[in-house]
């Protein structure tokens, strides 16, 4: 089998950055190259977190760029120390680049969390959903007649996994479904579901205030749990990735529970 050849690392990181229009989005993290390598890119690595645990699995794997959802960095300044420093004396013992595309990889059209999760499903008219600073990050898509909750459940448990928490203050028939992947616990998602007639807002993580806002707001809400629901999208990116450069890549799957 004929071996890839390799790529400069700057050449997919502009890449990476058209391709997921990374200075489009108003994010905390700081989304595009996070970590430099030494230039040179002939494995990448995937992960949902720039964890410990995910650099030292894509340094074992022979990685030289690890993609993430989660970075290191989140805007504000940040001290050398501690995890953090751990994490990016393996980068660099390993001479291994970080990228890490947050909300870009959550609202791409193609590849994205959210995008990935409504393939998964079901749903048509497929629309943007899930405004955040002028931007839509999820989507949300109608089902072909509305169904029964419990089997609009059982669809989402077979798409993605079985729920971490179920709230049913919603409609016990479901027709229009809402997603975005992560943790979407704030009261202008819970809203805007609300003004859009979303029966049922599939996401990632629950949180205290959203039992209350779903209460209120008179929503079912699908928590498919914050890591599984965001592990779509980088496993769409590298199999995008690959098919464009011709490179081999891996996901590093951890045993996060949440």
């Amino acid at each position: 089998m004929e071996k890839s050849s390799p790529i400069e690392l700057k050449e997919l990181v502009a890449y990476l950055d058209q391709y997921l229009q990374t200075s489009a989005f108003s994010d905390a993290s700081a989304n595009g190259l996070q970590v430099e390598g030494s230039g040179t890119v002939r494995r990448i690595g995937l992960a949902v977190d720039a964890s410990l645990e995910s650099v030292l699995m894509a340094a074992e794997g022979g990685c030289d760029l690890l993609i993430v959802h989660h970075g290191l960095l989140w805007g504000a300044e940040v001290r050398i120390c501690g995890h953090i420093y751990r994490r990016i004396r393996a980068l660099i013992q390993a001479d291994m680049a970080l990228y890490a595309s947050h909300l870009p990889l959550d609202a791409h059209p193609e590849v994205g969390n959210n995008a990935q999760i409504a393939g998964e499903l079901p749903l048509s008219d497929v629309g943007p959903f899930g405004e955040y600073k002028g931007m839509s990050i999820g989507f949300q898509g109608s089902l072909e007649a509305p169904i029964l909750l419990q089997d609009a459940v059982d669809i989402c448990t077979e798409g993605i996994g079985p729920p971490k928490a179920l709230l049913t203050f919603g409609p016990q028939r479901v027709g229009r479904v809402g997603i975005i992947s992560g943790s979407a616990s704030e009261p202008p998602i819970f809203d805007e579901a609300s003004r859009k007639g979303i029966d049922l807002l599939v996401t990632g993580e629950p949180k205290l205030e959203a039992y209350y806002l779903a209460q209120e707001y008179g929503l079912n809400v699908f928590y498919g749990g914050h890591y599984r629901t965001e592990t779509f999208g980088v496993k769409a990116l590298g199999d995008h990735l690959s098919a464009r450069f011709g490179l081999p890549t891996e996901f590093i799957e951890t045993a996060c529970p949440f």
